[in-house]
């Protein structure tokens, strides 16, 4: 392990109640911008109309509904990471295909992030596959905010006795060491209690304009059939 990543990792970044504060952190600052675009839809629509109602034309339409479609998602996210906490969530033990998640991750990360690196075919565990593919696409998308930006982030795999390893770089290691915080995102925080939860773990290690998310995942070969 790096010097970094024992800077990065040490307390009060590994303090449970350090990532539920950060967490509730991004969770706030996320949820003003549905917020802010449903008010300005409003007063364009209450604009558009002559005697103070509101007009929502077709495209206003489309601004609100895709507003409360990130604020029903947000709050989706925050009560399962609750229910979680609260041991109300019942985790699937898969199988699920390590390869096949990392694709269905591409795709919903959008066509605006390239998770550029492959998983070798074949390696089956015992993980959820559909919050795997979200904690992966996450992961993805914080990188890319946390490094430097350019919708490029580095995938690369590797496995020993008991356990995988995904990693997701973006940018270049830098001298300004950084912890993880509010601004990597609410996903961060929702995927990495997930992962955790499978057993699981997270680490990151964060610089200016650079960051690198070390996934890791209990597998033993044969153990998900």
């Amino acid at each position: 392990m790096s010097n970094a990543q024992l800077a990065i990792d040490a307390p009060p970044d590994d303090d449970p109640e350090y990532y539920r504060r950060e967490a509730m952190g991004a969770f706030a600052h996320e949820v003003r911008t549905p917020l802010t675009s449903v008010r300005m839809v409003m007063e364009l629509a209450r604009r558009q109309s002559s005697e103070g109602q509101l007009v929502l034309d077709s495209e206003l339409a489309e601004m609100l509904n895709t507003s409360i479609d990130d604020l029903q998602r947000l709050a989706d996210d925050l009560q399962e990471a609750s229910r979680l906490e609260r041991g109300k969530v019942n985790l699937s033990r898969g199988p699920c295909d390590l390869a096949v998640a990392v694709d269905a991750a591409r795709d919903l990360a959008g066509p605006n992030l390239t998770l550029a690196g492959n998983v070798p075919p074949g390696i089956e565990g015992p993980w959820d596959a559909a919050r795997l593919v979200r904690a992966i696409a996450a992961f993805t998308e914080s990188a890319n905010r946390m490094g430097d930006g350019d919708g490029i982030v580095q995938l690369n795999f590797w496995s020993k006795p008991g356990s995988v390893h995904l990693t997701f770089q973006s940018g270049e290691p830098g001298t300004e060491e950084k912890r993880v915080a509010a601004d990597s995102g609410f996903g961060f925080f929702r995927s990495r209690q997930f992962v955790l939860a499978m057993d699981g773990s997270v680490d990151c290690t964060r610089s200016e304009r650079y960051a690198s998310i070390a996934m890791s995942l209990p597998f033993h070969p044969g153990s998900a059939s």
